[in-house]
């Protein structure tokens, strides 16, 4: 009796040995993949991966080298993850990847990527990509988009882009539609569109990632587009999400019989740092709700001195740029055959670059400079170092601002680009407010400009000058800052002239009133309406979150 109970403890030592032993083994061993499910599906869809050695402790899923952002994972056991496909997951090898190693691998297949079967003429089909060309290239290169179902015509078609934010940061902390920027015909990127071939310009705001082509008949499939860099980067960040009230009140409506007014109201514009731009609530209804960024509207048969008010309220999300610019790998020349460099060193009304006082200005001030990040340079610097800022020269023209030394964002924005435009480089006037720290919205001009493989820029002449209103935070650097950067307080109505059209051949325009956004018709008075007045109001802040 005596020797059995000695040996129990050698026993449990042994026992607690091999326990220890096998659970060091267990521990020791890397991931398991055994399934995943399902083995096709679609960036979002909910992907279930079972097998051995996950661990309690979460690590990561490989999609092909894609690897999803920590919000994407819902479930993380030893045996079982699940999560969200992530957007630029592309057909491949689904690894788990834990302290202890790599798992083997299991096919996935993005449903994306799965050819479809054209079906003749007049098929129901999504677009499909079959390839790109050049699969790497920096803003402002020239793609080739080959496949399938793409349209003959453009018409409301898109090509978009991962947005840059989204291709450094993973697209999983982003709502779908706002992983993508959609190239714009603004800046006449599109160059040619058929049914099996598109050439399109990589717009500023690309990142590497994700490329598709949306149509009416639903979103391609996704290619991999890698962006070159190496002339600088853009970085966005503070997000303010806003609530605005624009509108607009008739009075004083005198007339006959008949008659009637237009009115060409602007939007708020989407743009990359300014998204997720909703119309929320719109009183009266448009005629026209987006016809080249502006909102028609008509009161027809205005009743005699009564007024009339049209109010538009916007929900949008808006972020501090900044941008990164290595001045040395700016190239020294632009494409002057492309449409957008011939569209953006134009004179007009606005900005007159061909006007010989600010043409000389220009020449004498950086034009003679051959980099043209430089040159824009020291055209800012000349012209917060030649004007002064006076709220009494409000909307003073860019020609009596070179001549008086004086004026408001106006006419610091349009001297600015207008120089620019003289000098040969890209540039357009913005439009819109500054929002102070009170929330008072006041009109505000500024203005961009355009560098090779980087794209567009901004520049704030006024407030690099310190020409901003009460509240309004300015950092210290104010004059350093405001060239490349711009905050999450200013709001964009339009970017350079929105064109209007003329509705009646009898109709009388009104061009140019002192408002927030520069467009070729604000108004038209239909016969026999014969006098009006309008106010056009300061934007109004709802909330801010």
């Amino acid at each position: 009796m005596n020797r059995t109970i000695r040996k129990l403890p050698l026993v449990f030592f042994g026992l607690c040995l091999l326990l220890l032993a096998v659970s060091l083994w267990i521990a020791g061993k890397g991931p398991s993949v055994e399934d995943i499910e399902p083995r096709i599906a679609e960036p979002g869809d909910l992907l279930v991966i079972t097998g051995e050695n996950f661990g309690e402790e979460r690590g990561k899923v490989n999609f092909a080298g894609v690897i999803p952002v920590a919000s994407a994972y819902l479930e993380w056991t030893p045996r079982r993850i699940s999560l969200r496909i992530p957007e630029d997951a592309s057909s491949g090898l689904v690894h788990v990847v834990t302290a202890r190693g790599q798992s083997g691998g299991v096919l996935f297949t993005n449903r994306k990527d799965i050819p479809v079967i054209l079906r003749g003429a007049g098929s129901s089909q999504r677009p499909y990509i079959k390839a790109i060309s050049p699969e790497r290239s920096s803003v402002g290169g020239l793609l080739s988009i080959t496949g399938e179902n793409f349209g003959y015509n453009r018409g409301e078609s898109v090509v978009c882009f991962t947005w840059a934010p989204a291709a450094e940061a993973g697209a999983g902390w982003l709502d779908p539609k706002s992983r993508y920027i959609a190239v714009s015909s603004e800046t006449f990127d599109y160059e040619d569109w058929s049914d099996r071939e598109i050439a399109v310009r990589v717009p500023t705001g690309a990142g590497s990632g994700a490329l598709l082509v949306r149509t009416e008949k639903g979103e391609s499939n996704t290619v991999y587009f890698e962006l070159d860099q190496s002339t600088g980067r853009r970085i966005f960040r503070d997000k303010r999400t806003y609530t605005l009230l624009s509108s607009v009140d008739i009075r004083n409506t005198s007339r006959r019989d008949g008659g009637g007014l237009y009115l060409w109201i602007p939007r708020i514009q989407e743009s990359l740092s300014q998204r997720n731009v909703q119309l929320i609530k719109q009183e009266p209804p448009a005629e026209i709700e987006n016809y080249n960024g502006l909102m028609l509207f008509y009161l027809r048969e205005p009743r005699r001195n009564v007024s009339f008010k049209m109010s538009q309220t916007f929900i949008l999300d808006r972020y501090t740029m900044e941008s990164r610019i290595d001045p040395a790998r700016v190239p020294a020349d632009y494409n002057t055959e492309r449409p957008l460099y011939k569209a953006y060193t134009a004179s007009n009304v606005f900005t007159p670059a061909a006007d010989p006082d600010i043409a000389a200005a220009a020449k004498a001030n950086g034009g003679r400079e051959p980099n043209p990040y430089t040159r824009s340079r020291r055209l800012y610097e000349y012209v917060m170092s030649r004007m002064s800022y006076s709220v009494q020269a409000k909307y003073a023209s860019a020609r009596n601002g070179l001549k008086d030394r004086r004026g408001d964002s106006y006419t610091y924005a349009t001297l600015y680009v207008s120089m620019l435009r003289a000098s040969g480089v890209p540039a357009r006037t913005i439009a819109g407010y500054i929002i102070t720290e009170s929330n008072i919205a006041q009109p505000h001009f500024w203005a961009e400009l355009y560098l090779p493989n980087f794209g567009w820029v901004p520049a704030d002449p006024a407030l690099g000058d310190r020409g901003a209103p009460e509240n309004f935070p300015v950092p210290a650097s104010a004059p350093e800052y405001f060239f490349g950067n711009i905050t999450n307080r200013h709001i964009a109505f339009s970017r350079g002239i929105l064109q209007a059209k003329k509705i009646s051949p009898h109709g009388k325009t009104i061009e140019q009133p002192e408002m927030h956004s520069l467009q070729t018709i604000y108004a038209e008075a239909v016969s026999p309406l014969e006098s009006y007045s309008g106010v056009w109001n300061n934007l109004q802040v709802i909330g801010t979150y």
